[in-house]
């Protein structure tokens, strides 16, 4: 081995078809002093034995943007290196048996129009023709993608890593990394042996090996392996030439030709986990053990739709492991934990569709400081370290997989490893009826009525209709007890709290003790890290209350913006529950549930308070936007204080119902209306920005010319048009927004939704709310009207 050198600007570890495209894509845009250091040779581990699909169409905008990008490179690469990719522009063929999944596939195509993509639903007629060993007498219908492909994953990996050669990447096979060692919490030594490489950054991105390399600097990257199989056919005389990729996902199975053969994988209900210790420490390109008594349910499955199958002579049975995360969405971004370690990984079986657009969203990220893109629903601050637990990995991975080809219905959630977060007053909830979903490790209440309310799933009128409608009847007209206790709260006191957090927030936070603002957190950027609520409790007290997905994220910025002292951050999410209490019956119920005398608190205020044999302090505000408090309760008193309020009269509601409320109300929520890609002038907040003062972000946010798009609130005309979210809306018979978030809507007795548009912002401007829009919902264009003002707002 050639010797390895002592410093490095960045070092990659991990030489799979994920490492050698962030390589390439740094390379390319002019950054040097670059190693790939691969523990065996490039291309082993998983990408070897990869079936190389690259299908456009995803169920959301992140997957497809990246998948896109990752088709333009793979066309063009053999032709800048010289080195065969295998591309082959062979379409794809997605095939439904199923009602719901022709529903399902027809929500991807109309994704796909707001980005240009060709697809078209065919019948089954087509789709024989397309595909002639097709067996298709069960077939209601199909999705045609001509643009689709696949390509060979090691040839396109060694394709990427002659392209970062060329522009002078350094790679280093057979070169084992054994430590990682940080500096003041930064990653600063790569270890090989006794051997130290000095690093600026590091790159983990080695499969299924990434999250102990990451453990080495005390960084969390959740991930798991399980076995996946698929077979390989010899030659077969009915396979004359190259055949579309297959999709027959009612049946979890895929296939295309081979070498004049079939290849048919699957991802079944049952997977199996693969611990790490099976593997031996060489394990490189090699295969797991042949199961045929695990693969025959999927062989039947597959004999079924492909009936030559059972003439043709099977030449393997390949078994060979990937890695999956807790909710099948991959990693990338900067480690929470350590700086200058970055982690992309975890790709769910999509690594190679995916390798070029997130190897150079990874590429961009490292040179810029911050993604260039919305990359929010894979951002590695989306878990927190709670969710690195080797049991609870142990326990979704299999079913994450499994999985794989569900249909993606609203409200259908992971039942494993569920119950790692609970409420304090999670049993009361419970014994109330309580449906729960998971949420950033949390048990969080859907709705009630159990699963009678909750089944069966559908992308029709859901069956918790009729429970949410009470829901929010109670949030109006009653007293709704709404769980919050899963918000992160974090404290942040010292002498210096006030200044630190002017300078962090858009807000005034120089306020009076007991008041409460709503304030927004940008990046210097100018658009939206985070929004939160911050309490002052006194003159160097505060508490910031976020949501539960972005404790993480929120707690990384301010540990990295911190340039003071003389101020303390502190994440205190255990320790307090938070009951929301809704209605306008709300103040009542709270003094029938105090001995104690309520003291009138003023909206946005926070006063001490006692509820049942429970002390605490409580908030008048309510993110349903009805009359309200939030109580803020020690975690070990919270029971009593709930057992209190439903003493009293309070009733209960869930975030289908707060959801419902919180769009009519035009509030934002993280993930959907607020992203890192979206500003407060394009969200219509800028009366939460202090003007003629300085903050992070606030000399780009000021000299930002007019939004050339902007969030508005659309109400539809039909009752049967129920979107999700990502559906295109039309305008004058072009694609002028996304859908962000939906939800039914009870005063109206129809679906509302927040879109991001960016046309006709003249007319919305100018007009209390504007007709003529569409929205494409499983390729049927539903009309709309949309206004830039609060849907509360609107007559009736």
């Amino acid at each position: 081995m050639t010797e390895l050198p002592s410093h490095a600007r960045t070092v990659i570890i991990g030489g799979g078809v994920i490492g050698c495209s962030i390589a390439y894509h740094l390379a390319r845009e002019g950054r040097t002093d670059i190693l790939i250091l691969e523990r065996s040779k490039l291309t082993s581990g998983t990408t070897w034995h990869a079936a190389g699909h690259v299908r456009r169409l995803r169920p959301t905008a992140t997957q497809t943007q990246l998948i896109n990008i990752s088709i333009d490179l793979y066309s063009q690469l053999e032709k800048e290196t010289g080195q065969q990719t295998g591309w082959l522009q062979t379409g794809s063929l997605s095939i439904a048996t199923r009602d719901d999944r022709l529903t399902m596939l027809k929500r991807q195509v109309s994704l796909g129009h707001a980005f240009g993509l060709e697809a078209e639903i065919v019948d089954a007629s087509v789709a024989r023709e397309l595909w002639p060993l097709l067996r298709t007498d069960d077939v209601i219908g199909a999705v045609w993608s001509p643009a689709d492909g696949r390509v060979n994953p090691s040839d396109v990996s060694l394709a990427l890593a002659k392209g970062a050669r060329a522009r002078g990447v350094q790679i280093y096979e057979d070169t084992r990394v054994t430590g990682l060692k940080k500096v003041a919490g930064r990653i600063a030594r790569v270890e090989v042996g006794e051997h130290i490489i000095k690093a600026e950054e590091v790159v983990i991105a080695c499969g299924l090996w990434s999250r102990e390399v990451a453990l080495m600097a005390g960084a969390n990257m959740p991930l798991y392996a399980c076995e996946h199989f698929y077979i390989l056919t010899k030659p077969m005389k009915e396979v004359t030439h190259h055949l579309p990729m297959l999709n027959d996902h009612d049946a979890y199975l895929y296939a295309r030709d081979d070498v004049g053969g079939l290849l048919v994988g699957a991802f079944e209900p049952d997977a199996k986990a693969l611990p790490l210790e099976r593997l031996p420490a060489e394990f490189s390109f090699d295969l797991l053990d042949e199961d045929w008594e695990h693969f025959m349910p999927m062989m039947d499955n597959a004999l079924h739709r492909i009936p030559k199958l059972d003439e043709a002579e099977v030449r393997m049975l390949l078994n060979g492991p990937e890695s999956f995360t807790l909710d099948s969405q991959f990693i990338i971004g900067e480690s929470p934990e350590v700086s200058g370690l970055f982690l992309l990984g975890g790709m769910n079986s999509s690594g190679i569709s995916l390798a070029g657009g997130a190897g150079q969203a990874m590429a961009e990220w490292i040179i810029s400081g911050y993604p260039t893109m919305d990359l929010t629903e894979v951002d590695i601050r989306r878990f927190s370290p709670e969710m690195n637990v080797l049991g609870a990995l142990e326990k979704r991975i299999p079913e994450v997989l499994g999985r794989h080809y569900e249909i993606f219905y609203p409200g259908n959630w992971m039942d494993s490893a569920r119950g790692q977060r609970r409420s304090p007053i999670h049993e009361g909830l419970r014994s109330a009826g309580a449906r729960f979903t998971a949420h950033s490790g949390w048990e969080r209440v859907e709705h009630f009525g159990g699963d009678a309310a909750h089944l069966p799933l559908t992308f029709g009128p859901p069956a918790w209709r009729n429970q949410v409608a009470a829901e929010v009847e109670n949030c109006r007209l009653g007293a709704a007890i709404i769980d919050q206790s899963s918000y992160g709260k974090i404290m942040v006191q010292g002498p210096d709290a006030c200044r630190f957090l002017n300078r962090i927030c858009t807000a005034q936070l120089d306020v009076s003790p007991g008041r409460i603002v709503y304030t927004l957190i940008l990046n210097s950027r100018g658009s939206i890290e985070s929004d939160v609520t911050v309490q002052r409790h006194d003159l160097n007290s505060y508490m910031m209350i976020t949501g539960s997905d972005t404790v993480t994220r929120v707690m990384m910025h301010l540990r990295t913006e911190k340039n003071t002292d003389n101020v303390e951050i502190a994440d205190v999410t255990s320790a307090w529950a938070i009951l929301g209490l809704a209605g306008k019956r709300a103040e009542t119920v709270l003094r029938q549930a105090s001995s104690a005398v309520v003291p009138k608190i003023k909206p946005f205020h926070i006063a001490p308070i006692e509820v049942g044999l429970a002390r605490g302090f409580a908030g008048r505000l309510s993110y349903t936007g009805q009359p309200g408090f939030e109580l803020y309760i020690p975690a070990d008193m919270a029971m009593t204080a709930y057992e209190a309020l439903v003493a009293a009269g309070a009733g209960h509601a869930g975030l289908q119902a707060v959801t419902s409320l919180r769009i009519e109300s035009g509030f934002c929520a993280w993930g959907h209306e607020l992203l890192p890609t979206t500003t407060p002038m394009e969200t219509g907040l800028m009366r939460f920005v202090k003007q003629d003062t300085e903050f992070i972000g606030s000399d780009v946010l000021y000299s930002k010319t007019p939004p050339k798009r902007r969030l508005a609130t659309l109400l539809f005309h039909s009752p049967d048009a129920i979107p999700i979210h990502d559906e295109p809306v039309w305008f004058d018979d072009n694609v002028v927004g996304q859908i962000t978030s939906s939800a039914w809507n009870y005063k109206f007795n129809r679906s509302s939704a927040f879109a991001m548009l960016d046309a006709p912002l003249e007319r919305l401007d100018n007009y209390e709310n504007v007709r003529g829009f569409e929205v494409e919902i499983a390729c049927t264009r539903f009309t709309a009207r949309a206004a830039l003002a609060p849907l509360k707002l609107w007559a009736s």
